[in-house]
């Protein structure tokens, strides 16, 4: 019987990993691979497209829905647990970085995300911005790490035994759950904060010139 359970907990373990492939990263989200140069009107296009995904319902329930996931107990498989331990604190992060986007665009443009005009935001230093960037650029990378190692979790949970297995079975659920919601929200995080740094190192040479 207990053969049997082990087989039952690798054979779902094998298909979570299948359906996983939907959610391999197979390149840094946070990377920009469109570098031309905009104009002022273009970078206000792009900005409008990306506010009106952020406003969409199906990006909302993707934010809810990380929001809403829970870190499973530690398994007591190495490599389970440290790539569980590793989406859940990308996505702490994310939660707890959230609010300095809106704060960042009203920084730049002057506007709420909802186009009203703002005079009560602390402006941010472009060093501010740089860094949110790199922030984001570093998690991608460790994002794409995770899904790579996605990969070698079934044997690790295959030879952890049947409690051990059962316990990795739930953490394979919710890194996979994770890394979904994660490639969506670090990658238009990255496309906004461009979009941004890009609008304010115009809209200062504009300034500068008309001096």
């Amino acid at each position: 019987m207990k053969k049997l359970l082990l087989s039952a907990v690798f054979a779902l373990t094998l298909c979570f990993a299948a359906k996983a492939q939907d959610e391999t990263v197979a390149e840094n989200p946070a990377e920009i691979k469109d570098t031309k140069v905009l104009t002022i009107d273009e970078l206000k296009a792009q900005r409008a497209e990306l506010v009106a995904m952020l406003k969409s319902e199906e990006f909302q329930k993707t934010l809810a829905k990380a929001d809403a996931l829970k870190a499973p107990k530690e398994a007591g498989i190495a490599g389970v647990d440290a790539l569980a331990g590793m989406v859940s604190t990308m996505l702490t992060q994310l939660r707890e970085n959230r609010a300095l986007v809106p704060q960042m665009y009203a920084s730049v443009t002057g506007q709420t995300l909802d186009g009203l005009p703002t005079t009560e935001v602390k402006p941010l230093s472009p060093d501010q911005l740089v860094g949110f960037s790199k922030m984001c650029l570093a998690m991608g990378s460790n994002l794409l790490k995770s899904s790579k190692d996605l990969i070698t979790l079934p044997g690790e949970i295959k030879s952890a035994g049947l409690m051990k297995g059962i316990k990795g079975l739930k953490s394979l659920m919710y890194i996979k759950n994770s890394i979904g919601a994660l490639k969506q929200e670090i990658a238009f995080n990255s496309k906004m904060i461009n979009n941004l740094v890009a609008t304010n190192k115009l809209t200062n040479m504009a300034a500068n010139t008309t001096k």
